[in-house]
């Protein structure tokens, strides 16, 4: 399962936002794997379910305005802004998640 805040559900299923960020110590998903795309919190609520095409880690530093916009961002700053905060450092590595929507859960 991914889990994401309410607020990503309708950018995620019209495909605006097709990749995601986590600071994982090892990945949680596969390539070709498909996974529910859930709430954060309790009661979870999937809404969706994604496939996993793609899965590398990046450094803070290396993200840039594409990938920060489709990640839902309006630029390669606000995300670095909003990871300085969580307290990583732009040589922190992140695990750059992408998916594609398939459906209904």
């Amino acid at each position: 399962m991914l889990a994401f805040s309410p607020k990503w559900i309708q950018p995620i299923i019209s495909g605006k936002k097709n990749l995601t960020f986590r600071k994982w110590p090892t990945p949680r998903v596969k390539v070709g794997g498909v996974y529910d795309a859930a709430t954060i919190g309790f009661p979870r609520k999937t809404f969706t379910k994604v496939r996993v095409t793609g899965l590398r880690k990046i450094k803070l530093g290396d993200i840039d305005d594409a990938l920060a916009k489709r990640d839902g961002a309006a630029s390669a700053e606000d995300v670095r802004s909003y990871w300085t905060k969580q307290g990583f450092d732009l040589k922190k590595e992140l695990w750059l998640v992408e998916f594609e929507v398939q459906g209904k859960p």
